[in-house]
């Protein structure tokens, strides 16, 4: 089952976060989730099987200027590791893609580690449709203050 997260789920995010590679303690993920909620169009949602959770997607929701396209930017997206390969990843990225359809014309971005090649996330992306290629392409560039 897939379903909007609340405070109450947090302490059950955290093995999962830490799987993503960003461990947190449960105050610091208390005080950013009810920061990230409050903002209209950002949302995290879960996947609950036999009340635990399996998998989780984080999204921020923007309009665009130079274009009348909605961004959605998946900022978060990690199944468990005993639970990957099984189309949980493939269900939470529906859900948010119906999100988005409703706020047509829309684009979904993310941003994958290159250290997420490894475990197959790449190809995973791009399974589902993501891609990064032809005159569309993009760079990801950060810089960090």
């Amino acid at each position: 089952m897939i379903r909007h997260a609340t405070i109450d789920d947090t302490p059950r995010l955290l093995p999962l976060l830490s799987e993503l590679g960003y461990p947190t303690t449960l105050e610091h993920l208390n005080r950013r989730f009810l920061k990230f909620v409050k903002n209209p169009g950002f949302g995290v949602a879960v996947y609950e099987t036999n009340e635990e959770i399996t998998g989780l997607v984080a999204w921020t929701k923007t309009d665009h200027l130079i274009s009348d396209a909605t961004r959605f930017s998946i900022v978060g997206l990690v199944v468990s590791t005993s639970h990957r390969g099984t189309g949980i990843g493939k269900k939470l990225m529906k859900f948010v893609e119906d999100i988005a359809r409703q706020h047509s014309p829309a684009i979904i971005d993310l941003t994958s580690g290159l250290r997420r090649a490894q475990d197959g996330t790449h190809e995973f992306y791009k399974c589902i449709g993501y891609q990064n290629e032809g005159p569309m392409a993009k760079l990801y560039l950060r810089k960090e203050l």
